[in-house]
């Protein structure tokens, strides 16, 4: 897509205040998009803000931690608030884990499905009548764990195959609703 594509979008990107998802956000940033940023630090995310858009009516900061339900909500809401509607949602908020699953105490896969996983569902189910509206997108981002079992990422690779299974579904289900869904 031309950068010319995003401009003036809505887009709220999860897990924006480091890594893929800042860089995502300062990419459509520069494209004129208007770019909602979602993390657990606000601070951090306000701080960051001005390296998104220049234009402080272009971003919004929300605190979110993903694997909140409540936050999701909100999430969803305040962008809505100060939008009015939703372009594309992508779903980048994640935890990962490197040790073999012998080893592994079952409290960390949970945080992981809860992150990478329930974090997904829980702001794509709020997004999704607004995305419907727009014809938007659904972004996930999964990684190669995502498509292939890789050794030590037990939890990870898990969350990520689950995340995939659950788009490719709402794809799906949506084929002649204009929702466009993309995982990667």
């Amino acid at each position: 897509m031309e950068p010319e594509y995003f401009r003036d979008k809505v887009i709220i990107v999860t897990g924006a205040s480091s890594g893929i998802g800042l860089a995502s956000a300062r990419l459509f940033g520069s494209f004129g998009a208007n770019v909602v940023m979602a993390a657990r630090s606000y601070e951090k995310l306000l701080e960051l803000a001005p390296t998104v858009n220049g234009d402080p009516e272009k971003v919004l900061c929300v605190k979110t931690d993903v694997s909140v339900e409540e936050d999701c909500k909100n999430l969803i809401e305040k962008t809505v608030e100060k939008f009015g509607r939703i372009d594309i949602l992508v779903n980048n908020a994640g935890l990962s884990m490197r040790a073999m699953f012998k080893d592994l105490d079952l409290s960390v896969i949970k945080r992981l499905m809860d992150v990478n996983f329930w974090g997904t569902v829980y702001c794509t189910k709020f997004a999704l009548p607004y995305l419907l509206v727009t014809k938007g997108q659904v972004v996930g981002v999964i990684s190669t764990a995502g498509y292939c079992a890789l050794p030590a990422r037990t939890g990870y690779s898990s969350s990520k195959y689950a995340i995939r299974g659950f788009l490719d579904t709402i794809r799906i289900e949506h084929l002649k609703d204009g929702l466009n869904v993309l995982v990667f």
